[in-house]
């Protein structure tokens, strides 16, 4: 039977949509249902709340295909038939509906009736205490295909204590000829003949601290099955690599590395093929390279792909190249890729490009090892110094082992591989979860009070009820004057903080009552909770109140994001698409955008950009704000933010010219605009910097903020003027004729210098020591620049003929030393960058250089004349 992946994905949700389930889209990978999860790895993730009855959602039964990665397999991937990084993982839940009879009947019907498995190539496996299971199952295969096993494979626990319960995993019987060929093979064996489609996971215990189990009152199904793994079985392939979720993946990397025998690199291409899907969805869910968190292990996943490259010959960018046919793949099911894709394809691209260099390096750092062991006799290049070839430089581990066999080398397997295990420790205890709150208190909250229901968009201030008081993390039953605390309402004007908006403030009051409200934010669903400080009076539950907001404030704030989208807009006409938002900050007083973008910006584009935010600003457009059906918007063009989990129904923000056909900026947005462009008045840019590879950073004000900036910027002006006695209009001509006449004051001042200290050149060539057969001068100057060291080092050599130099200055603020070798010494083995480096070290410095010259510093000066003492044993080959 041959299924495209396409239609099994669409028939497994279409049949448990006929059994009663809703169909819920997958999850970012950026976990939402649970703040403490590096990425989302399984389909329950988003359901969290659901299992614990915290959701407000009125659906009981579900089905979804998620969007998962995990890195706990990453080693096996590509070395075996069916380890993934990113994969989709097709599952249906029960929350408190039905229960294992249901499950696994259902289970067993789409796979023998929908996806036509042969039922003799069947295996199933149980909790060895789960006879209620074993039961279920005996009515459908034969007692023999059943096989109990322990809690280490089916019991699922969710943590010490709390939910926890069996499972039941179906297994497909790929044949022997993929098996490892042991007479005690069978299910559970680690080989690739058995493999796991689906796994029941019966959550019916709440496990106490002591151990035992207790029924839970509502019991749940969790099921998951890999997508790519039930694809394989259903067309009969040995290897979810031979299907078409990766097949054209790895086709077009064989033409783009022009790979000519696949079958010996059939690993590599595998793994290029997984990484590229994982690079692809990882991006697009707004996840960039960095040195921490999420963006450290994009970036790692990137480039252990890319470096596949080296063992074809390759030393070109070509993951992007990879990510346009995942595209093509995937979009069917998730067409958001097609808005996000060129971007996706740049940020791939300038990460490439950046690793390929480092690699460079590398081979340079490998080569000047290989020298440094050989040069000692040794057979063995160290772990450490392996793993720091690894972690520091990117240097894949196989091209090390491979250059230091061609070199009579080998490494220290174990040594390397301790180092690796540390580092992997450093980094799960380096990830202590998002740094957000633990909101499961407010979960409590919200499953009494429910939504709260948001009236500012069209309002300023409007009556609501107390639903809640809370203090210090309990609930109480009233707050009074002087305390400060938190107040859940039926409905409120209060925009919560949330898209990059900084929350509103203003006042919650009643007849005796006044509270000034200093934030607002939504810990879980639409639960808006107001933090705030009693200044009169007393407030119960309740009790009938107002919410008054700051008008001015958000009206600035309004301004600011308005602009936010111009200046996104104003981006992408200036340099092209693959500008997309990175993050962003719409505050009071200033607003900042991040985005994603290859290269400074130079001062005059900076121009362009604010010269065409400002004439849509005197246009005065219309800014229209209208609810929609995702895909109506998407066909719009409406921008949508990376990452975001959009619902079918959409707010969108459009600014469009009166008469125009088509929007000048249209973007998804929940947050507060003003009704015309001309509201905002001025818009000025205050700076643009990076702030991470391939992200830049503009910080821009808009109305009475630009203008408050422009006022400082001018004021700073004139008082410049008056310290240069000068006309406003003349200061850069003032500062120029400055500048140019301290330069030559400057150079007048280091040429004496060097006259100075060159004077007592026979002074200092009375301390010269012999070293190891060397002259050796080591000389302590103060206050001496580079250029007055240089100087002195080159009348020192002609007149001694022969000598290694170590020149030191302690100055005011840091310290420079030069080392300098006349050519004979070099040509007898002395390195004048390995003497620099070693002095540097004892002086907490940096330095490095040429044989027969190096330089370098030092900000701690109190270990210099020590270290000079003791200098001359840095002399020696």
């Amino acid at each position: 039977m041959n299924k495209q992946s396409s239609q099994i994905r669409k028939e497994f949700l279409d049949f448990f949509k006929k059994n009663g389930a809703t169909v819920v889209p997958s999850d970012s990978l950026i976990p939402s249902g649970d703040k403490s999860l590096l990425f989302t790895s399984a389909g329950m993730v988003q359901f969290k709340q659901h299992y614990l009855g915290q959701s407000k959602d009125a659906f009981t039964r579900a089905a979804s295909c998620q969007k998962c990665f995990r890195t706990s397999d990453i080693e096996q991937v590509g070395l075996t038939t069916r380890h993934l990084t990113f994969f989709e993982m097709l599952g249906n839940f029960s929350f408190g509906d039905y229960f294992k009879k249901e499950s696994i009947a259902w289970g067993w019907e789409f796979l023998t009736k929908n996806m036509e498995l042969p039922i003799d190539k069947l295996y199933i496996t149980i909790y060895k205490d789960d006879d209620e299971s074993g039961e279920i199952w005996k009515k459908i295969v034969p007692a023999s295909r059943i096989t109990k096993m322990g809690g280490d494979t089916n019991f699922w626990n969710m943590g010490d204590t709390g939910p926890c319960g069996p499972c039941s995993e179906i297994y497909i019987d790929l044949g022997e000829d993929v098996g490892c060929g042991k007479p005690a093979c069978a299910v559970g064996c680690d080989c690739d003949r058995y493999l796991e489609i689906w796994n029941h996971v019966f959550t019916q215990f709440d496990k106490q601290s002591d151990g035992s189990l207790k029924p839970l009152p509502r019991k749940n199904i969790d099921t998951g099955m890999g997508l790519e793994r039930i694809v394989a079985a259903v067309n009969g392939k040995k290897s979810i690599f031979d299907t078409d979720l990766f097949m054209p993946i790895m086709n077009a990397a064989i033409e783009l590395l022009k790979v000519k025998n696949e079958d010996i690199q059939i690993s590599k291409l595998r793994m290029i093929a997984d990484h590229a899907r994982a690079v692809t969805f990882l991006i697009s869910d707004g996840i960039l390279p960095s040195n921490e968190g999420r963006g450290y292990v994009l970036r790692r996943i990137l480039r252990r792909a890319l470096r596949q490259g080296k063992f074809f010959g390759y030393d070109k960018p070509f993951i992007g190249d990879l990510s346009s046919t995942v595209f093509k793949i995937m979009e069917p099911a998730y067409p958001e890729l097609s808005s996000k894709l060129a971007n996706i394809q740049s940020i791939i691209k300038l990460e490439e490009e950046k690793f390929l260099e480092t690699l460079h390096s590398g081979e340079n750092i490998l080569s000047e090892m290989i020298n440094s062991y050989k040069s000692k006799k040794a057979k063995t290049i160290g772990g450490q110094d392996v793993f720091k070839l690894y972690d520091t430089y990117g240097f894949p581990y196989d091209l090390t082992k491979e250059i230091a066999a061609e070199q009579g080398l080998t490494i220290d397997e174990k040594g390397f591989k301790d180092e690796q295990k540390k580092a992997q420790e450093k980094s799960r205890a380096a990830w202590g979860g998002s740094g957000e709150k633990d909101f499961s208190f407010y979960s409590v909250i919200h499953k009494k009070a429910g939504d709260t229901k948001f009236c500012g968009y069209d309002n300023y201030e409007i009556a609501g009820e107390v639903l809640a008081l809370l203090k210090d993390g309990q609930e109480i039953s009233e707050l009074k004057t002087g305390e400060k605390g938190e107040i859940i309402l039926s409905q409120s004007v209060f925009y919560a903080e949330s898209g990059g908006q900084m929350a509103d403030k203003g006042f919650i009051e009643a007849d005796n009552f006044s509270a000034q409200v200093e934030d607002v934010f939504k810990p879980i669903g639409s639960l808006f909770v107001h933090k705030v400080k009693v200044i009169k009076g007393a407030v119960k539950i309740k009790d009938s109140v107002k919410t008054k907001i700051d008008i001015e404030r958000r009206l600035q704030i309004a301004r600011h994001h308005t602009s936010t989208h111009l200046l996104q807009k104003a981006l992408k006409e200036t340099f092209g698409d693959h500008i997309a938002q990175a993050g962003s900050l719409v505050a009071k007083d200033y607003l900042r955008f991040d985005f994603t973008h290859f290269a400074q910006i130079k001062k005059e584009d900076l121009i362009k950009i604010e010269q065409k935010i400002n004439t849509v600003i005197r246009a005065n457009m219309p800014v229209a704000i209208k609810s929609m059906k995702i895909d109506e918007a998407r066909a719009a063009g409406a921008m949508a933010l990376f990452g975001e989990k959009y619902g079918d129904i959409v707010r969108t923000v459009s600014v469009k010219e009166d008469g125009a056909k088509n929007p000048y900026s249209m973007e998804l947005c929940g947050g507060t605009h003003i009704q015309r462009t001309g509201d905002i008045g001025l818009f000025k840019i205050i700076s643009e910097s990076s702030i991470g590879s391939g992200i830049r950073r503009i910080e821009a004000a808009a109305g009475a903020a630009a203008e408050n900036f422009v006022l400082k910027e001018e004021d700073n002006i004139s008082k410049t003027a008056q310290l240069l006695n000068s006309a406003n209009g003349a200061i850069f001509e003032k500062v120029q004729k400055q500048i140019e006449d301290i330069k030559k004051l400057e150079n007048e001042v280091s040429t004496l210098k060097s006259r100075l200290t060159s004077q007592d050149t026979d002074s200092y060539i009375a301390n010269i020591q012999e070293v190891n057969g060397f002259k050796f001068l080591p000389l302590l100057i103060e206050n001496a620049d580079i250029k007055s060291l240089r100087d002195l080092s080159d009348n020192l050599r002609q007149k001694l003929g022969s000598a290694a130099l170590l020149l030191v200055s302690i100055g005011e603020d840091k310290s420079s030393f030069i080392v300098s070798l006349t050519d004979d010494y070099v040509k007898k083995g002395l390195n004048a960058g390995k003497i620099a480096k070693s002095f540097a070290q004892e002086i907490e410095g940096s330095g490095g250089g040429k044989p027969d010259f190096a330089q370098g510093g030092a900000k701690n000066k109190d270990k210099i004349p020590a270290a000079l003492k003791t200098s001359q044993k840095h002399i020696k080959v």
